[in-house]
């Protein structure tokens, strides 16, 4: 059977379910309506319901591609070898530390020269975003990243570039961020063959949803110790940032009707036999003997290797690299201003919270305790500037519903904030300068690098709920926990 089938299977019996229980149970939230209701049921019935590959869900998966309306231009692009090249080099430089924990096959392209595709309203921008897609590392394309792609480039008059990032368990960490490294080479240093000329990072914007909203911050940190030029900053949508799964968002049972994210170390399971997954495990098992033999002295904890291996992306023994994590990075300090949008009900809303505090306050946010015996000596202690907005009821994903009116109100706030980042030429910007006034009421507080908001679906702000903040104090950040 063809994928296409297993997915009509699953989907006529989902929705009906869905229909009947909103009128006879009503939605998960009262906040959601009829539409909004079945697209999240439309969206629980993706390839993690169904028995299938590796290779028949990334298949699947690429087959959802959004169609261009007309005010939109699209262009596919394949980039020249050398921005691989050259991310390779810088990457070996900063990853030898770790080398002995990452399969080396990452260097490799199987897949063939880096693709992507331009998106753009008109002929008029002087904005231009780095869209890096979501997927859980698996899968993922420029084309089913469209949703999010076309709305940024209506809302803000920019040219969106969003390359296809190679994805596992065929390409290990770093493949994704060597891609995503490549991508950013191309925008500020091209070559003749890309028809443009260098753009200037301070008209470039990075954005990212789930995974890579994780590429997003790991790309931010990668440049900034790397030395390489900044972006003017960030757009980062429900980022998974977190992948020892640690936090208590991730495990909370209440969510499991609302949210489209399994509380599963690793989200999914390697899936039916197939080349890939067979290739994985043979992969697998060299990496675990290369690390057995090494034994290589990283910043870790026990908990790491209580488990088997449970990421398709990496071994356990990389999980605190904070190129993988992002949250468990030593400081998140001296980045460009960050946007973070995270739903109020999905899975990975504490993670999004802690991070944003921690960029924000990289002296009072230390954390984990394992991974910041170094910060003293850190050159990146200043505050990132950050503006952090958790949506009420919302679960993972909620962005991609452009129909519904959370979705319409955090667009506009991306495009304000995108608008307003591009257009600041002092970097010695205030909060305020960095939203307009009618977009923080004065109830809410507003720090030298922080403000924290929560926005209702009539879009009617507040501040962070007390229980929002508990996650700062959580004692088990960045331990694996075991899983019930």
């Amino acid at each position: 059977m063809e994928p296409d089938f297993f997915f009509l299977l699953s989907v006529i019996p989902a929705l009906s379910s869905a229909l009947f229980k909103y009128y006879t149970e009503g939605p998960p939230k009262k906040s959601w309506d009829l539409k909004f209701h079945l697209a999240i049921a439309l969206f629980r019935t993706n390839s993690r319901y169904l028995k299938l590959s590796v290779e028949q869900i990334q298949k699947t998966v690429d087959k959802v591609i959004i169609k261009v309306p007309f005010n939109i231009t699209v262009k596919d692009v394949i980039l020249d070898e050398e921005y691989r090249r050259k991310s390779i080099t810088h990457l070996e430089k900063i990853l030898k530390q770790y080398e002995d924990v990452l399969d080396e096959k990452w260097k490799e392209s199987n897949d063939g020269r880096l693709r992507g595709e331009w998106t753009r309203v008109n002929e008029v921008d002087n904005v231009v975003v780095l869209y890096l897609h979501g997927g859980g590392f698996r899968t993922g394309t420029s084309k089913n990243a469209r949703t999010i792609t076309f709305k940024l480039a209506e809302l803000t008059n920019s040219r969106v570039f969003a390359p296809n990032l190679r994805l596992s368990p065929q390409n290990q960490f770093p493949a994704a961020l060597c891609d995503s490294i490549a991508a950013y080479l191309y925008l500020i240093n091209p070559g003749p063959e890309a028809g443009f000329d260098p753009i200037n990072p301070k008209i470039i914007v990075l954005s990212g949803d789930s995974s890579g909203g994780n590429l997003v911050f790991a790309l931010l940190l990668f440049l900034r110790d790397a030395g390489l030029p900044l972006p003017a900053g960030s757009v980062i949508l429900s980022p998974w940032t977190d992948l020892t799964h640690s936090m208590p968002s991730f495990w909370n049972a209440e969510l499991n009707k609302i949210d489209l994210i399994p509380s599963k170390l690793g989200f999914y399971d390697i899936g039916a036999p197939s080349p890939a997954s067979e290739e994985y495990f043979v992969t697998a098992k060299a990496l675990a003997d290369k690390i057995a033999l090494k034994k290589p002295t990283m910043v870790s904890h026990p908990s790491f290797t209580e488990v088997p291996r449970f990421q398709l992306y990496c071994a356990n023994e990389a999980l605190a690299i904070p190129y993988v994590s992002p949250m468990l990075a030593e400081s998140l300090g001296n980045l460009p201003p960050i946007l973070c949008q995270v739903g109020g009900d999905e899975k990975l809303r504490d993670e999004s919270i802690l991070i944003s505090y921690k960029a924000a306050n990289p002296h009072e946010y230390q954390l984990p305790s394992y991974a910041t015996k170094n910060f003293e000596k850190s050159p990146f202690k200043n505050p990132t500037k950050v503006i952090l907005e958790v949506y009420d009821d919302m679960p993972h994903g909620w962005h991609a519903l452009t129909f519904s009116e959370p979705s319409k109100i955090a667009f506009e706030r991306c495009g304000d904030f995108i608008k307003r980042v591009t257009s600041i030429e002092d970097n010695n910007i205030s909060m305020i300068d960095l939203v307009k006034e009618d977009l923080v009421p004065p109830s809410i507080s507003v720090y030298p690098s922080l403000i924290a908001m929560r926005i209702n679906t009539n879009g009617e702000i507040k501040e962070l709920n007390e229980a929002d903040r508990d996650c700062l104090k959580w004692d088990k950040i960045g331990i694996v926990p075991k899983e019930t």
